[in-house]
Order: structure tokens, then sequence, then C-alpha cells
């Protein structure tokens, strides 16, 4: 039989607006409520603006249990991602969130996915680590650089500051503030009713293809881009790739820095690993990705992939194929 007798309930307010993406809320509040399921302790509510009923991203309304402004001060915040630009610049959750930061008996800010943008916004990530979704890396670290961004982590804590990156990694958060609230166990047994991993290897990068979309803005990375996928096994030294490109080898190496955040070889790198967890996806050996990407060597493969992904390419092929 549960415990029903709990000395402090933790209160969650999750402040929604026009156009979140409906995971980014319903998967930590479905977390929250299965662990409490077991262990009673959370009190959650779901505030928008004006009290009105919201419109998320897959057109799904969802009604809500007051405004903003009835806000718990004992309470931690979520605020989900999606459509987060009209949001920005906004005064009252600007107001809110530096209150909101401004405490000290241990109440929290959780950001799921780009609501990140959001607490960035409001100045509160400055000089903190944060994360957020990847596709949403160009935005961040050119509107907010004063925050250290960890792009590849699938959450980051920095005081009693919380965020995560793309839609399920909230789920991640969730279960491990559920183990700090309630221990191991719980967690555990919400992970397990979830049906999810309980703790994932490795950061964001594993799911996404973000370089090859990023890439895109600048036509002579893209044709870089496809040149060197057509011939990963070439000798991609930089002077090769500007001419390929037709630019000047400072020029490419400029370009790379601003529009990709990466150096020349980290670029042939990634595309290259592109190639080789495509060929995993189809069931090549690791043999056979390692020749059909580039790398060569089993080891350069390996290497790669714990330097990019933090897992191995047995490990990925095993997870995703």
């Amino acid at each position: 039989m549960p415990n029903t007798q709990i000395e402090h309930y933790r209160h969650i307010d999750a402040l929604v607006y026009h156009g979140i993406n409906l995971l980014d809320l319903a998967g930590p509040m479905q977390a929250f409520w299965t662990a409490d399921s077991y262990h009673p302790k959370y009190k959650l509510r779901i505030l928008s603006v004006d009290g009105q009923p919201v419109e998320t991203q897959p057109g799904i309304k969802i009604a809500v249990d007051g405004k903003i402004s009835d806000w718990n001060p004992a309470a931690d915040l979520l605020i989900p991602g999606g459509r987060v630009d009209k949001e920005l610049g906004s005064n009252t959750l600007r107001s809110l969130l530096q209150k909101a930061a401004a405490r000290t008996n241990g109440e929290r800010i959780i950001s799921i996915c780009s609501g990140a943008l959001i607490l960035a916004d409001a100045g509160i990530l400055d000089g903190k680590q944060a994360s957020t979704h990847w596709s949403r890396a160009s935005t961040a670290q050119t509107e907010f650089p004063n925050v250290n961004w960890q792009l590849n982590q699938l959450f980051v804590n920095a005081g009693n500051v919380y965020s995560s990156a793309g839609v399920t990694a909230g789920i991640d958060l969730t279960l491990h503030l559920i183990e700090q609230d309630l221990g191991a166990a719980i967690s555990l047994k919400t992970a397990q009713e979830l049906v999810v991993y309980l703790r994932r290897n490795g950061g964001q990068a594993q799911f996404s293809s973000a370089l090859s979309l990023q890439a895109a803005g600048q036509s002579n990375i893209a044709k870089l881009s496809e040149i060197i996928l057509s011939e990963p096994e070439a000798d991609w030294t930089i002077e090769n790739m500007a001419k390929s490109a037709g630019v000047s080898t400072r020029t490419l190496h400029r370009r790379l820095k601003e529009d990709i955040g990466a150096t020349p070889a980290q670029f042939v790198e990634r595309l290259r690993l592109d190639l080789a967890r495509t060929a995993l996806l189809k069931r090549s050996s690791i043999k056979q990705a390692a020749h059909l990407s580039g790398f060569g060597h089993i080891q350069n493969l390996r290497r790669a992939f714990q330097r990019n992904f933090g897992i191995t390419p047995s490990e990925y092929a095993e997870r995703f194929s």
C-alpha cells in the first residue's frame, strides 16, 4: 500500500501559451502524476496568461486551472516549449520568472525543449549552463550569447533552474527530479509504467540530423556537404574542401564556425557520422558502417561515436535499428 502520509507536497504550476508542444507538457505532467500514484507528493496545475484554454501545436485544446497571475510562489514552475517566439519579450513572463528565480527555498524552474528560450529571454540563464532543442541552436547562441549552452545534453541542472533538450528529454529530466524527490525506486517504477528508459546514455545529437539542416542555409556549404557525402573516404583537408566549395580556406573556416559551430575537421566527421548512422540503421555491421562512412577503421568510428554521442556504435545500433 502506498504511504498516504507525507509531510510536504511539491506544487508544480505549468505555464502554458498558444502553440505549446503538447508532449512538452503532457510528458512531464504524466510522469509526475504517475510517481504521485505510487507515493503522494505532487500537486499539479496548468496556468495560462488569461486563464483561458490554449491550443497546442497539434491543434488539441487544453483547459487550464487559472491565470499566470495566480501562480503559487511556493511552486515549481514548468515552462514547455513550442512556438515560443511570440512569448519572447513578454514583460509578464519576464517579471514572473525573475521573481521565481530569486526564491531561495528550493523551488525549481523547469524548462522543456525550446521553453529554455523563454528563461533566457528573462535573463535568468545568464552565466548558467542550459540545454534546448537542437533545432534552436542557432537562435539560442545568437540571441542569448550570455548563456552557456550545452546543446548535446538531454538535460542540465544550474542551481534551481533545470532545462531539457527536445520533447521526450522532458521526461528524462522529470524522472531525474522524481528521483531527487522520492528516490530511485519510485523513479524506476515511473519509468517502467511509462515504458521509457530510466536513464538514456548520450546526448540529443544521436537523435538529430542537425548538420544537414543547418548547412542548407549556405549554398556553398550545402554543395560541399553533398560532395563529401558522395566521397566520404576522400582526403578532406581544408584545402580540398575549400576548392570543392569554391571559397578560400579562410572563408570556409569562418562560415563553418559561424553557421554550424564546427571546425572543418568536425564538419567532415559529423557528415561521416550521418552516413555511419544510416548504415547502422539499415543493419550494416560496424565494420561495413566504418567503411561506407569513410572512417575506414572500426576504432576511428568508435572514437567518433563516443566523442559526439557518448555511446558506442553497437549501443546505437541496438537502440535504433
